[in-house]
Formats: C-alpha cells, structure tokens, sequence
C-alpha cells in the first residue's frame, strides 16, 4: 500500500476505491458528527483537475455556494488525499456557517419565563 493511499484510509477510512485501478472511490465523507456520500471519479491518469465529483443532494445542498472553491481545489489538489482534506475543511466551515444561519429561536417556555422574571421584578425596571 502506497504512503498516500495509507495515509487517505486514514484520514477518510469511509471512502473506499470501487476498482483495481483506483479510479472510481466511493463512500462517505464526515464532519461535525455527520456523514455524507461521495463519488470521485479519476481519470486514468489519476489527475484531480479532470476528475469528478458525485455528490448526496445533501452534500450538494451544503455545498451550493462553494461551488467554485471545490472545482478550484480540485484543479490545484496534487493529489486525492490533500483533496479530501480540503474538502472536509471546507464542509466544515460550510455546516458551521449553515449552522449560524438557521439557529433556532428559543422555545416558547423561555419567553413564558422571561416575562414572569420581568412581572416579579416590575415592569418599570425592565430596560
């Protein structure tokens, strides 16, 4: 086993190569406790810049606006392994920001609270 493709079963033990040229893989990437599914299709030359990229919708749906961050990583990656990398990073920030947006509001029993603390300590102190 190469010292790239050891060190890509470690860092994505979840994505796996479907044929013996190593030109098809297939699995799951993770973060933030989730895991989504992939497909990466190589050339034979195994030249990321010509590869493709085969996504979950829901992996596709995170990673709508940062579309042309991945084909550029994709261009200049020297290899899958510093690819996946990077596009773990890159789903990582796209969750987080995801995140941000969509926060739940509070459940109604905090504004039942937040008003029986403003009724016991007056209204007129309220800011």
């Amino acid at each position: 086993m190469a010292v790239t493709e050891a060190s890509l079963l470690r860092q994505c033990p979840l994505l796996l190569p479907q044929n013996r040229s190593k030109t098809v893989y297939e699995g799951f990437i993770s973060a933030q406790g989730r895991d989504f599914h992939l497909r990466i299709v190589l050339p034979e030359d195994l030249q990321l810049k010509n590869a493709r990229l085969l996504c979950s919708w829901q992996l596709r749906t995170i990673l709508s606006g940062y579309h042309r961050i991945v084909q550029q990583r994709m261009q200049h990656s020297p290899d899958l392994m510093s690819f996946m990398m990077e596009l773990k990073m890159l789903l990582e920030v796209a969750l987080k920001n995801r995140q941000e947006l969509y926060a739940l509001p509070p459940p109604p029993q905090f504004y039942s609270s937040l008003i029986e603390e403003i009724g016991t300590l007056g209204w007129d102190k309220a800011p």
